[in-house]
């Protein structure tokens, strides 16, 4: 298919949560292949693999952490235009319209997450250190990306930062908090400033693509006295229904980010595979 979703599911959690992503991609979109990429050790059980339309191995190649393999995807994706999306992340309702908006541009990431409300986020807490060299405060959650030179580039120079993570986030965020583990937002806003691509792949006025983002300090909770955990369900009652997915008394849209692996019951994947059933059997 010329469109597709690329879901990375290293590691038996993330392939749990990859089943329950694609499960909510088939159930709410029309264009709905999903292509999932997996460890050299992983297995994909038997149950999942009706809802995986592609099914890629990520090679080894060394690197420590799963995240600096994520450069593969322009060697993995057997789509002509890719969606990424994380794989903690479920669709709540119909974004097909999207794709017309994003295939205006070679590549495009999330520029602006939302709260659980629908508010776009202003906090800059988790993006501090990319003030020290204005690095693009791009989102890897969602992005947009065709077969083209702009992606080619970009993913051949994410491999070489991935490699040198330490090297180069010495060098962008010096004197600065910053994961010392490698992550893919760093890795990717520091390709993007190095190629000068950063006003091509990333604008902060665009309000597609988004998604909604579950972290606690996004949330703007202004009534809860500095709140340090990344438990969000411990302040919001969540419930997945056939009616949607409500949040704290608000029915979510579009893609939410819920972060927290612990949200993902087993309830509410059983939920999401009888309405996939039974939009089978229809």
């Amino acid at each position: 298919m010329d469109k597709g979703y690329f879901i990375f599911a290293q590691g038996k959690d993330y392939i749990r949560n990859a089943y329950a992503l694609a499960l909510s991609i088939k159930n709410t979109q029309k264009i709905n292949s999903v292509c999932v990429a997996i460890a050299p050790d992983d297995k994909i059980p038997n149950a999942y693999k009706e809802v995986f339309d592609h099914i890629v191995t990520v090679k080894n190649v060394g690197l420590a952490y799963p995240m600096q393999n994520e450069w593969q995807i322009w060697d993995l994706t057997p789509y002509k235009e890719t969606i990424h999306v994380e794989a903690d992340m479920l669709f709540t309702t119909n974004i097909d319209w999207w794709w017309k908006e994003l295939q205006q541009h070679e590549m495009i990431f999330t520029s602006h997450v939302k709260d659980y409300r629908g508010n776009v986020a202003t906090s800059n807490f988790y993006r501090r250190h990319f003030d020290k060299q204005n690095l693009p405060k791009l989102y890897n959650g969602f992005y947009y990306f065709r077969y083209s030179e702009t992606a080619h580039s970009f993913f051949k120079k994410a491999k070489e930062v991935s490699a040198r993570y330490k090297h180069y986030a010495n060098h962008f965020f010096a004197g600065t908090w910053y994961p010392e583990t490698p992550t893919t937002d760093e890795i990717f806003g520091m390709t993007a400033y190095l190629l000068d691509l950063d006003q091509k792949v990333y604008n902060s006025s665009y309000t597609l693509p988004y998604f909604t983002h579950m972290k606690v300090k996004l949330q703007d909770w202004k009534q809860i006295e500095a709140p340090d955990t990344e438990d969000w369900m411990r302040y919001l009652p969540c419930k997945l229904s056939k009616h949607g997915l409500n949040i704290g008394g608000f029915i979510q849209h579009g893609p939410f980010h819920y972060q927290n692996k612990l949200f993902l019951k087993d309830q509410m994947i059983d939920t999401m595979k009888e309405i996939y059933n039974e939009r089978r059997t229809t």
